[in-house]
């Protein structure tokens, strides 16, 4: 009951642990409760006093409080129009995630009767925060925890669904699952496909894609969907106040009570869009199958079925077998995964035609559909598998070599175990010439994620913000190191062996000028 699984989400959080036989999740606020604890923190403006959960969730719209929402998928913005738009003006998304972590654990250990610290955390985050270079929110969570002096591992949210599948397979197969196993992880603010090798109870980390920032929306996931289904009812309305939050709050709650309605409600208008009808009502307005189903195929529908086709590439790439259940299964976990047409687009996209398909065969129950992430960290945290990590992307620099022509000099390398990371990997020595080139010189970091994606991020100008003793009798290797929480730093070492080193992050908001590019 000491080592803890977190799935920290953008609008549900989910706590589970060992109770010495079976993993279990905390219900806050005792048995009566559910496991699935809003990631709402409410601060009382008469005292100061704090809520989380349903409690604060139940002050939405209520002056005498401040209520905050979607601080996961804020951790790194920097844009303050969006903030102030969800409601950060006095207060950032890292205070907040960090007041609510902390409420949470606390919580936690009075309804257990612990006196004493939770020994180890596993915190889950969206795999695809790498993939996209929101490495600033890894980095930002990290913080909170040493922060809050909790030993904390982050773990891939696809990767703990993995683990709870191996875990489950065997309790109910009564063998070990070998075999790959890919995890559709379908939330409230990022989609996440992750394959991976599975060996009993080894884990190897293969491939990973999905879809997690968004311009105006917070991802294009979950939040995002039933946010414009209540655009939609209120014809086009995208001022989020008090009447927006209490239409959104009824919608999510009939979208995830009445699932069997809404998926024979959908069946029945796919056959036949005459059927269309009334399956239920939000404050006045009616929701109908229509209307589910132009939102989901205009906005959710187009980057679900890019992000399979994009994992289908890699399944080649690794001759990954997808016709037999004995050696490939498919895993849909988060909340947004349990809506029917999501579940409908990912089987049509495996040419699934029944529920007898075992590709699809979890092991587990549709509740499990959610928890699994938090269960599955529970078990990483009880030391239960072991997880071969390997690097998520390829990273490098991109200098002119002695005949002034651009050359790629590759530090990190996609698929390498990240064992062999956890110290610099150094490229030659480079050298500026004189002062005036110091503001002139090229050089570019770049992040290879896959599917001949780059990020490039060019410190031309900006050399001696990142360079340790900047003058021109000096010289420097530039390197990377990459830790077991996937957080990437830069490291920049002169000739006398001194080092400074610089969290990837968000380079472009912790220094200003930086030219960031996408190819």
């Amino acid at each position: 009951m000491y080592h803890l699984g977190l799935y920290f989400g953008t609008t549900t959080s989910i706590l589970s642990y060992h109770d010495g036989q079976h993993i279990e999740s905390f219900k806050l606020g005792g048995v009566t409760a559910t496991p699935y604890i809003p990631s709402v923190l409410s601060i009382d403006k008469s005292d100061n006093s704090l809520e989380i959960g349903k409690a604060a969730l139940l002050n939405q719209g209520n002056n005498d409080y401040e209520v905050y929402t979607y601080f996961k998928m804020l951790l790194a913005e920097q844009n303050s129009e969006k903030l102030k738009t969800h409601g950060y003006i006095q207060q950032s998304p890292q205070t907040i995630a960090k007041q609510y972590i902390e409420q949470l654990l606390t919580r936690y250990r009075k309804e257990h009767g612990i006196n004493q610290p939770i020994q180890y955390l596993v915190i889950t985050v969206p795999e695809i925060w790498v993939r996209e270079g929101n490495h600033a929110a890894r980095e930002a969570l990290k913080k909170i925890c040493t922060e809050l002096q909790l030993r904390v591992k982050l773990l891939s949210e696809p990767v703990a669904a993995s683990v709870y599948f191996a875990a489950r397979f065997k309790a109910q197969q009564k063998h070990e699952f070998q075999g790959h196993v890919l995890v559709c992880d379908y939330g409230g603010g990022t989609l996440d496909l992750s394959l991976s090798a599975v060996e009993g109870d080894q884990i190897t980390i293969l491939e990973g894609t999905g879809k997690g920032s968004a311009n105006k929306t917070v991802g294009i996931a979950g939040v995002a969907f039933d946010q414009a289904v209540v655009t939609r009812v209120l014809n086009g309305q995208t001022t989020i106040d008090k009447h927006f939050h209490k239409l959104l709050r009824e919608f999510e709650e009939h979208k995830i009570t009445q699932t069997d309605k809404l998926e024979n409600s959908l069946k029945r208008y796919q056959k036949n869009p005459a059927t269309n009808k009334k399956i239920f009502e939000i404050g006045d307005h009616q929701i109908t199958a229509k209307d589910l189903t132009e939102v989901f195929e205009q906005l959710i529908q187009p980057e679900l079925h890019k992000a399979l086709t994009e994992m289908s590439e890699y399944l080649q790439i690794h001759h990954v077998d997808t016709s037999h259940g004995e050696t490939f299964r498919v895993v849909m976990v988060g909340g947004f995964s349990n809506f029917y047409l999501v579940r409908r687009t990912v089987k049509e996209f495996f040419n699934s035609k029944t529920d007898a398909d075992t590709r699809f065969h979890t092991a587990f129950d549709l509740t499990d559909t959610a928890l699994a992430i938090s269960k599955g960290a529970a078990l990483v945290a009880n030391g239960t598998f072991k997880i071969d990590m390997a690097c998520p992307i390829s990273v490098g620099i991109r200098a002119k070599n002695a005949f002034l022509e651009n050359e790629d000099i590759l530090l990190l390398k996609k698929g390498t175990p990240l064992a062999r990371y956890q110290q610099p990997q150094f490229s030659g020595w480079l050298e500026v010439g004189s002062e005036k080139t110091f503001n002139t010189k090229s050089l570019k970091l770049f992040l290879d994620v896959g599917s001949g994606k780059r990020r490039s991020i060019d410190l031309k100008g900006k050399l001696t913000d990142f360079i340790p003793n900047p003058n021109i009798h000096n010289k420097w290797q530039v390197g990377f190191a990459v830790d077991d929480d996937l957080i990437f730093t830069l490291h920049v070492k002169d000739k006398q062996g001194e080092t400074k080193t610089t969290q990837l992050g968000n380079l472009e908001e912790k220094i200003s000028g930086l030219h960031i590019s996408e190819e």
